[in-house]
């Protein structure tokens, strides 16, 4: 009970004495009118107070039903972000995790590549190394070269260098080499270069050097440049004509020939002043060694052919053993011939004839039966 309704009670409690316990008045009959009034009022704001807590407990109940719910949905929210964090949480560490591995497997590749780049950068480094090497070393080579080859018997050229040059020669011209050829001398100059382009080098070499000859009659019209071999196959032209000269970029390992077909040019230019039994016999070996080569590039031909066609037999094979046989020949190394041991038999035929009475004797591997089978061919 409120305060307005205690209130009310006692108004009435009060009128109830005073009607009790003394006559009523006009005056007692006014005031108790009054006092009816006034507790009129009371009821009527009783009524309406217990009316608005009435309201007032409907909508506390509601409320309190929804703030269960709220707190329901709360919990069942709070759940769900706990689950959500959770598995934000799980998903954030396994990103960690992958990141850490794609950084370790990046840091890898990049060591990689770096290792990669520093091996190759150093096998360059070493190859420009002995590239250059080789090529310091090439001038002195091919002049070394060149004078064993005319040193020899069968080709017995006067040979000249830079340094050794003939009685009346300019002695602003310092060819690398020279040779003396029918009164004249043929000019071989060893060529190197650390220039990226080559054959811009060679190009510039052939002018200059046809610069410095021109008007020099002593100069045959034929100048040999003699390049590293590895070098050859950087160019895409060998041979020039330049001021009334023929320039020919050579390997070392085209000297002899060339020297061997300047001695037979030289030999047919004596023939013309021998007697003919002498110029006969000259022709006739000449001839004899034209007919070896001819004969034994033919023969090298059809045991190349006959080996290739060997080589083909292959083929029927079971499959299993030719790839066995193919991983075998990967295995294997080319064989290396010494230029050291191909020198000496090269400049000397006694040094091939001994050679070949070593695989006669004392323990021939070659029958003596094939031996004498192959020198009825050549007879």
């Amino acid at each position: 009970m409120d305060y307005v309704g205690i209130l009310a009670l006692i108004g009435i409690g009060v009128l109830i004495y005073v009607s009790i316990t003394r006559k009523q008045t006009p005056e007692d009959t006014k005031l108790i009118e009054e006092k009816d009034k006034q507790i009129g009022e009371l009821e009527a704001q009783l009524r309406a107070e217990t009316t608005r807590k009435d309201e007032l407990g409907g909508k506390n109940k509601i409320q309190f039903a929804q703030i269960a719910k709220l707190e329901a949905a709360n919990d069942e929210l709070g759940k769900k972000v706990a689950r959500y964090e959770a598995e934000e949480s799980k998903q954030r560490r396994e990103l960690e995790h992958k990141i850490d591995k794609l950084d370790a497997s990046q840091k890898a590749l990049e060591d990689e590549k770096a290792r990669i780049r520093r091996e190759d950068a150093e096998r360059e480094e070493q190859e420009l190394k002995e590239r250059d090497r080789m090529w310091a070393e090439h001038e002195e080579k091919v002049i070394r070269y060149m004078a064993e080859l005319c040193a020899a018997p069968e080709l017995s050229f006067d040979s000249y260098t830079n340094t050794n040059l003939p009685d009346g020669f300019d002695g602003k011209l310092k060819p690398d080499f020279m040779i003396g050829f029918l009164d004249q001398f043929v000019v071989f100059d060893a060529k190197v270069s650390r220039s990226d382009n080559f054959q811009n080098y060679i190009i510039n070499s052939v002018k200059s050097t046809a610069k410095k000859i021109k008007g020099h009659n002593e100069i045959y019209n034929a100048v040999f440049l003699v390049v590293p071999t590895e070098a050859i196959s950087e160019l895409k032209k060998l041979t020039y004509y330049e001021d009334g000269y023929s320039f020919f970029i050579i390997s070392i390992e085209a000297v002899a020939p060339i020297l061997a077909s300047l001695k037979k040019i030289q030999n047919y230019e004596f023939a013309e002043t021998m007697d003919p039994q002498e110029r006969e016999n000259i022709i006739s070996l000449i001839a004899e060694f034209d007919h070896y080569i001819n004969f034994r590039s033919a023969m090298d031909i059809a045991l190349a052919k006959h080996g290739v066609g060997t080589m083909n037999r292959k083929s029927k094979l079971p499959q299993e053993l030719q790839d066995d046989v193919l991983l075998r020949e990967k295995q294997m190394r080319i064989v290396k011939v010494n230029e050291t041991d191909l020198k000496p038999l090269m400049i000397s035929t006694e040094r091939q004839q001994r050679e070949i009475e070593q695989l006669e004797t004392p323990k021939p591997q070659i029958k003596q039966s094939d031996i004498k089978s192959a020198e009825s061919i050549l007879e």
